[in-house]
């Protein structure tokens, strides 16, 4: 892996990505001229998942290629921040768990399985995925099943094995909006 920093124009942030020998980002975070910080392994409310949909042309004058130690400190600060929820997702979702969710987003790691009511975030293995699924079930917002396998610490996902994609996470209330949800 390698690991680049783009300082954007005045307001824009500063950029930190890990990208592989082709360019595709694993990671990325956006330092905002306000201290705040956005990652790719979180949700954010305004950028949902940011990370580059694009290879990297490392090359361009704008990235600075830095060390791996430098990102994964501004990386690890960052998880720092999530550790109270992140330790709270692993005793709720813990291994064996059935979850259940919907497709998010689609990453170079896998599928990422949005883990209803709890604002945890599972991933899934996006070519088994796919092996098993309609091609039209394959979009955000389609419910997914999976069983818990383990926890990817580096971006705080809890790990599902096992998925199967159910259909649009709407789909019950759409066909029956009066049914009753109570159990």
């Amino acid at each position: 892996m390698k690991y680049l920093k783009d300082i954007q124009e005045q307001g824009m942030g500063t950029w930190y990505f890990e990208i592989d020998n082709d360019g595709v980002a694993y990671r990325q975070m956006v330092y905002q001229d306000d201290g705040s910080c956005i990652t790719s392994n979180r949700k954010h409310e305004l950028y949902h998942y940011m990370l580059a949909e694009h290879p990297l042309d490392e090359q361009e004058p704008y990235y600075i290629e830095i060390s791996p130690e430098e990102f994964e400190k501004l990386w690890h600060n960052q998880l720092q921040l999530c550790m109270e929820s992140w330790e709270r997702t692993k005793s709720l979702f813990p291994v064996g768990f059935q979850a259940e969710g919907y497709i998010e987003a689609f990453f170079p790691q896998g599928t990422l399985i949005n883990l209803q009511d709890s604002q945890a975030v599972g991933i899934t293995d996006t070519f088994v995925l796919k092996s098993k699924t309609p091609a039209e079930w394959m979009y955000p917002r389609h419910r997914v099943t999976a069983e818990v396998s383990g926890y990817n610490e580096v971006n705080q996902w809890v790990i599902l094995n096992r998925a199967e994609v159910k259909g649009s996470q709407n789909e019950e209330e759409e066909v029956n909006p009066n049914k009753s949800t109570i159990k």
